[in-house]
């Protein structure tokens, strides 16, 4: 008998050991969303999946795959849908690991689909305040996820960082990221995974907030450290002591109570080779340096690529594309990771095309500026000094006198939407914006506003004539010389060795609206030969991505501004997006057919897209019967609160154009305006902003004023 019992006893311990091995094993290496270092080094032997945002960690945009080619490519078609009962942009790149397809909609709503079917396998939808709108502008956009060791990672648009399991989507932490509720503060960016951490930054420049990128503990959430993008005030101390370094570039009477901008709320990478973590960092704020540091000062680390330690948090090196920022030239567009031939020498690169029009080439391990020429049409810089490193300014972007045209635009030569990378063309695929815009520095005298709408600058685009001031200089002097200045948008095929632009394609739309900042969307490319990019149109197009030619044009029936991507579930490749824009301009798709959002995925031998029913967009415009009633101080009151607080959104559309004036909008005016009555829609409450009377005044403007 002792010997049967001994024998029984030791078969529990096996057995119990077998288990306890078993749930080790399982929790070393999931099987949903294991995505790891060794797999992200080696993501070209699974051309199949979609690791990160831009694929791999190189962050190219670039698929390895080819079922999907020049020579089939015109039976692409329809191959399933999602729907997502939100209207908003739009802006992230799915992730596709092991079947399953992860993707983030907006305020940080995350997905996990069926990468074969589109059926949905769990949601997760985090709790947010509605007044989290008062903070930041435009419907919190989010762009994206991070999945690693069966983790999915996300930021929501009020600035909690959550942890899921990416099997059920059940919450495993979460954290509050945000070091001042007080500020208007949000997130709106992908988090980015550098060895066990998991990093975010945030949005809000325009708002009061003062940049920094945190990193947390990918298991526990607990923080490790905090990289201050700029200075506190200096009388207050240093977090750290890159601070110190940089305050010596800014005034030391800067309008410090204002943050001062820079924020980190979109691009990073990792190279888990050199062990350096790449962030990119915002615009000043304000935007006028005269008014954010009068005494001068390149303003660091504002508008630069900072290569950080992640074992530290400490800086290795820093390159900044906008000394002294005055135009919101962000430095916040993706980055890509590359091996190039410069000048007979094999080197390892990053590579970036910011808003100010130079596109950068930098040893991604020193720093050395290796190369930088303008992409777009430029008149604010003559050229970037290669031994300096800074542009040298003409004089034409100086608008602290009188208000000047300047190129690019605020929306930037390229904006956030990601521009991709084929090394077999050797090709950077840039979605491009060609247009200037007229800057002028505000007239009254700066005053901070908590959560408000802080640039300091007025801006227009010179077609925007119903809302442009009467004491501005007349349009012909301020166009004289300077081409053409409608807004044009193009996809530019840039060779960074040879640095210069190969082929380009001019995006058509009609010309009824002026949504120059999302007349493109995202781009990806692929060993196919291929380069995918979906247009505001509702266009998915494709090129040949060595000349330009277009090969294949699917109407999707919802507007797209998000990268596409590509996977492969058995034999079968294929191309996913994520589709919906906010705002109803007549150009959009979604004027046609609506703002809710999907994920739409192709294939070989795939149908039409389904289209939503056709909705009726005819609207009652405002009775102007009442305008004699307004003074003309009144209506001069309402422009100049228009172009401060109403423009950043409504007249670059981010947000609905609010000329010619609705009736409906009339009729509920001040309970949007000042009781936030469209929060839900990403319409902040401007109460702790604008007075009644000033709210009156705005109104009349819009009264009066046609398209």
């Amino acid at each position: 008998m002792k010997k049967v019992e001994k024998s029984i006893h030791y078969l529990y311990v096996i057995i119990f050991l077998l288990g306890f091995a078993g749930c080790q094993s399982n929790n070393l290496s999931p099987k949903i969303g294991n995505i790891t270092e060794e797999r992200l080094l080696n993501s070209d032997n699974e051309p199949e999946s979609w690791f990160t945002g831009g694929r791999g960690y190189k962050q190219a945009y670039y698929s390895p795959l080819n079922d999907i080619n020049e020579k089939n490519i015109k039976q692409l078609g329809f191959a399933w849908d999602f729907d997502i009962d939100f209207e908003t942009a739009f802006q992230a790149t799915p992730i596709v690991v092991d079947g399953t397809l992860f993707t983030a909609g907006n305020k940080g709503n995350v997905y996990a689909l069926n990468a074969a079917s589109g059926k949905l396998l769990w949601s997760f939808k985090p709790e947010i305040r509605a007044e989290v709108f008062d903070n930041h502008c435009c419907g919190g956009p989010n762009r994206g996820v991070a999945v690693w060791k069966g983790i999915v990672y996300v930021a929501s648009i009020d600035g909690y960082l959550y942890a899921l399991d990416a099997a059920t989507g059940k919450q495993i932490w979460k954290i509050d990221t945000i070091v001042d509720r007080s500020k208007g503060y949000s997130s709106t960016g992908a988090p980015h995974i550098a060895k066990d951490l998991v990093l975010i930054g945030n949005s809000g420049g325009e708002y009061n907030a003062r940049g920094y990128v945190s990193a947390y503990n990918i298991n526990s959430g607990e923080m490790a450290w905090r990289f201050y993008t700029v200075p506190g005030d200096p009388d207050k101390g240093f977090e750290h002591p890159e601070l110190e370094m940089a305050a010596k570039t800014w005034d030391p009477n800067s309008v410090w109570e204002n943050g001062l901008g820079g924020t980190v709320w979109d691009a990073m990478a990792y190279d888990p080779e050199l062990n350096i973590l790449y962030v990119g960092t915002g615009n000043g704020a304000p935007w006028s340096r005269d008014l954010r540091s009068p005494a001068g000062g390149d303003n660091l680390f504002l508008n630069s690529i900072l290569a950080i330690n992640p074992d530290n948090g400490r800086l290795l090196w820093h390159y900044q594309t906008t000394p002294a920022d005055n135009w919101d030239y962000t430095t916040t567009q993706k980055m890509i990771l590359a091996e190039l031939n410069m000048d007979g020498k094999e080197r390892k690169v990053i590579m970036q095309a910011p808003k100010n029009g130079f596109f950068y080439v930098l040893d991604r391990e020193t720093g050395e500026l290796l190369s930088a020429d303008p992409y777009v049409y430029v008149n604010w810089a003559s050229h970037v000094d290669m031994k300096t490193g800074k542009p040298v300014e003409t004089g034409k972007g100086d608008y602290s006198k009188s208000p000047k045209l300047i190129f690019p635009s605020s929306q930037g030569g390229h904006n956030w939407n990601p521009m991709a990378f084929n090394p077999n063309t050797g090709l950077v695929y840039i979605p491009t914006n060609e247009a200037g815009e007229i800057y002028s520095i505000q007239k009254t005298p700066f005053k901070v506003k908590e959560k408000g709408w802080n640039p300091g600058v007025s801006f227009r685009s010179v077609h925007n004539s119903s809302s442009y001031p009467e004491d501005w200089p007349p349009l012909e002097e301020l166009t004289k010389g300077e081409p053409d200045t409608y807004p044009r948008s193009y996809l530019k095929a840039w060779d960074p060795v040879k640095r210069k632009v190969v082929w380009e394609v001019e995006i058509q739309y009609a010309m009824e609206t002026l949504r120059h900042d999302r007349r493109y969307g995202g781009v990806m490319t692929t060993d196919g030969n291929l380069v995918f990019q979906g247009g505001i149109d509702g266009h998915l197009k494709v090129y040949e991505a060595t000349t330009g030619k277009l090969l294949h044009d699917i109407d999707a029936g919802t507007s797209i501004i998000a990268a596409p991507m590509s996977y492969k579930i058995g034999n079968e490749q294929f191309v996913a997006v994520m589709a919906g824009v906010d705002g109803n301009q007549q150009t959009n798709a979604d004027y046609l057919y609506g703002n809710k959002g999907r994920i739409l995925a192709f294939k070989i031998g795939g149908g039409d897209v389904p289209k939503r029913p056709v909705l009726n967009r005819n609207v009652q415009l405002a009775d102007k019967g009442d305008a004699a009633n307004f003074s003309k101080a009144e209506i001069k009151l309402g422009q100049e609160l228009y172009n401060i607080n109403c423009t950043g959104c409504h007249n670059t559309g981010r947000a609905p154009k609010l000329l010619p004036l609705k009736a409906n909008v009339e009729n509920e005016f001040y309970d949007i305006v000042l009781s936030g009555d469209r929060l839900a829609k990403g319409m902040p409450s401007y109460k702790d902003v604008l007075s009644k009377k000033q709210v009156n005044a705005i109104l009349s403007y819009l009264k009066v004023t046609d398209e």
